[in-house]
């Protein structure tokens, strides 16, 4: 039936082959038909330039709490007025201005527009219906993850700028190393964050529009997507008659090192303080190794469908609305199963 389906496909698209899109849409498309592309380098940071990061995302996590903090006292109020509150020399305790004001103002000023921007976001899916309800919640300072947001004047000569933590190009300072050189930021809001002891910079670039290819012989080549446990995407493509399988059997990987995890959390709980500590290195390393095989599969199955492929079909599969315990009902641990590969969208 499917080889049917495929050669009726095939003459249809031949008899009246259609027009090609004039770009792709993208969620990253500006009103001017431009695209940003989002790019990600790793940071290698010497010990005294961790401290730096490390002290400047703790100032970047308090100016956001006292942002949230303001925010749910006064949910209507205006960008000016938590800026005056959480950022501004006048609007801070006098207790906490020696620590505080180290960090540049502009990124102190990015907590504040994160913290309102969160708010504006959530109760518009409330209103929408997305979601039943929102509450803005703090970030912890034990968080396995953190970041802070720079603007553009806080990135010069290829490098982060914090003069008081020691960070510029400029004398008796030093400069992060990068996996890549980045000279200059194009846009406000670039992102350095901590994964597991480590740091990356993201950060965005305009990539213009960007013409879709369709072969004339052909036409528009496209293909379809079946998630699954044991196998994590079976792709058919019906133009062609043909099945692929990616991550086959991978997912017994995954259930072991995830075995390994919760029985060195589970052992940690009775260790002693100097054993607790190595043991919870060992389980974000290991957190970090999971991470990074999920990654490896879903970066080489985009590779394979933006080289072979047009348009993809992918079936419903709200991992949000999944994943929440409230309104979950899984009744099957194979739907569960899935949960563990599909941790982000193709």
């Amino acid at each position: 039936m499917l080889t049917e389906l495929s050669a009726t496909l095939r003459q249809r698209l031949d008899a009246v082959p259609p027009p090609p899109p004039s770009r792709r849409t993208r969620p990253g498309e500006r009103p001017d038909n431009s695209r940003l592309k989002t790019y990600r380098t790793r940071l290698r940071p010497n010990t005294q330039q961790k401290e730096a990061l490390r002290k400047t995302a703790g100032i970047f996590r308090w100016t956001y709490n006292r942002a949230v903090a303001y925010l749910k006292a006064h949910p209507n109020a205006s960008l000016n007025d938590v800026r005056e509150h959480s950022v501004t020399e006048d609007g801070l305790p006098l207790m906490n201005l020696s620590w505080v004001t180290p960090v540049p103002y502009s990124i102190r000023e990015q907590a504040c527009l994160e913290a309102r921007t969160a708010l504006q976001n959530g109760l518009a899916a409330v209103r929408d219906g997305k979601i039943p309800n929102f509450e803005l919640k703090f970030r912890k300072k034990r968080a396995l993850f953190s970041s802070f947001r720079i603007r553009t004047r806080d990135w010069v000569g290829g490098c982060l700028k914090i003069p008081n933590f020691g960070l510029g190009p400029g004398q008796h300072q030093t400069k992060i190393r990068t996996g890549i050189d980045v000279p200059s930021l194009e846009h406000d809001g670039a992102c350095i964050k901590q994964e597991n002891g480590s740091w990356f910079l993201l950060w965005q670039k305009d990539m213009g529009e960007e013409k879709m290819r369709v072969p004339a012989a052909r036409g528009p080549q496209m293909c379809a997507i079946d998630p699954g446990v044991r196998t994590f995407a079976t792709i058919y493509d019906p133009l062609r008659g043909t099945a692929a399988k990616f991550g086959d059997g991978e997912h017994k990987r995954l259930f072991r090192l995830g075995t390994h995890l919760d029985d060195l959390i589970s052992r940690s709980t009775q260790a002693t303080a100097k054993k607790r500590y190595r043991m919870r290195r060992a389980a974000n390393r290991l957190r970090a190794r999971i991470r990074h095989l999920v990654d490896e599969l879903h970066w080489k199955l985009r590779g394979y469908l933006k080289r072979n492929f047009d348009t993809v079909l992918l079936p419903t599969f709200n991992a949000h609305q999944m994943s929440r315990r409230g309104q979950r009902r899984i009744g099957r641990k194979t739907v569960r199963a899935m949960m563990t590969y599909i941790s982000e969208p193709l």
